[in-house]
């Protein structure tokens, strides 16, 4: 008689993670659920992000993740113009402030012009690169500042789709290895303002997109239930 956790071994599934939690967390929660200890998923979305977060079960499926992770990805981002923060999301703590008054449409929509096609970004404190064996939001956390070299990006897409009070929300579709938290910034120091994300979903990743993806608890209830879908 196969096991609860066989039903789901060897699958690849798209999860809609929520805000406030972090990506470490949806795998642990699946990996109870299922009751298959091999769960990986393919590229880290940050505890305030939410969105489209791959995962891997079972030996077969994650050793596959690797190359899901390369595919291109595709994100909606609430930009904050004006406020500048230490991780250049709503979680930091606010180190500048600029009382310019706020750019108009058409201002943006021309700087949006120079962050299309190949870019170079210098990765964040905050994020998960490995400088050293060590991760990098670990040492930021610490106080740590470290030296990082600008990397190429790449943009396939990058539209306004509005502006509002403080700032404006973007769709951008960009390769492996893009920080969407640097672009905001990025665009927001263009404009002379510098900016933060107040927001962050990734909607696609390769092939699996949100609207297709799994409500975290709905799924950890069927896998704990010993149930599949198709």
């Amino acid at each position: 008689m196969p096991s609860e956790g066989s039903l789901w071994d060897g699958r690849i599934i798209a999860v809609a993670k929520p805000a406030g939690i972090s990506s470490f967390k949806v795998v642990s929660r699946i990996r109870h659920a299922c009751k298959i200890k091999r769960v990986g998923h393919a590229g880290t979305l940050d505890p305030f992000a939410e969105g489209v977060l791959v995962i891997g079960i079972g030996r077969t499926a994650t050793r596959q993740l690797g190359d899901l992770m390369r595919g291109d990805k595709e994100y909606l981002a609430e930009v904050v113009l004006g406020v500048t923060t230490d991780s250049g999301d709503l979680t930091g703590n606010i180190i500048a402030r600029s009382d310019l008054p706020m750019p108009t449409t058409e201002a943006i929509s021309s700087t949006l012009d120079n962050f299309r096609g190949e870019i170079e970004q210098i990765p964040p404190m905050y994020s998960a690169l490995k400088i050293g064996g060590e991760r990098l939001y670990k040492l930021a956390r610490k106080g740590e500042i470290v030296e990082r070299k600008a990397r190429p990006a790449f943009i396939h897409e990058l539209e306004l789709v509005r502006v509002n009070e403080d700032g404006f929300v973007i769709r951008v579709v960009c390769g492996h290895g893009t920080y969407i938290r640097t672009l905001a910034e990025d665009i927001g120091n263009s404009l002379g303002l510098g900016a933060h994300l107040r927001s962050l979903v990734r909607t696609r990743v390769g092939e699996f997109k949100l609207e297709g993806a799994w409500d975290l608890g709905k799924l950890t209830e069927v896998m704990s239930a010993g149930m599949v879908a198709n």
